[in-house]
């Protein structure tokens, strides 16, 4: 079996929120990977590539799946700027303890701001 078990390509219609993935009509490609659990290190390995491939397209993952690059705190920054600065600020502003907030949501929203590394 190999390590990709389907591809779909569909057309997204843009929306307007603040952290959306697809802020224009996008072309959404969707790789469903091996469900193996011991292939999840090749899949880790191989998906820089595939996110380099698409990095000048200004490509942005779906939040619920499997994007280092795209998800690097630098790159988020990049691809969302002012959008992730107001959803900071509102979170900021109605959960300023960051109670609602986990590891992974930390890690990958908040990284870059120092205030917001606790566990």
């Amino acid at each position: 079996r190999g390590l990709v078990d389907a591809m779909e390509f569909r057309q997204v219609k843009g929306d307007g929120a603040w952290l959306s993935p697809q802020p224009v009509d996008s072309l959404g490609i969707h790789v469903s990977f091996s469900g193996d659990p011991s292939r999840r290190p090749e899949v880790l390995r191989r998906l820089p590539s595939l996110e380099r491939a698409l990095a000048p397209f200004c490509a942005r993952a779906h939040w619920g799946k499997l994007a280092p690059l795209t998800f690097a705190p630098g790159r988020l920054e990049e691809l969302y700027s002012e959008s992730l600065q107001h959803f900071r600020s509102l979170c900021e502003e109605h959960d300023p303890e960051g109670k609602f907030r986990n590891a992974h949501v930390r890690q990958m929203l908040f990284a870059s701001d120092a205030g917001d590394r606790k566990s």
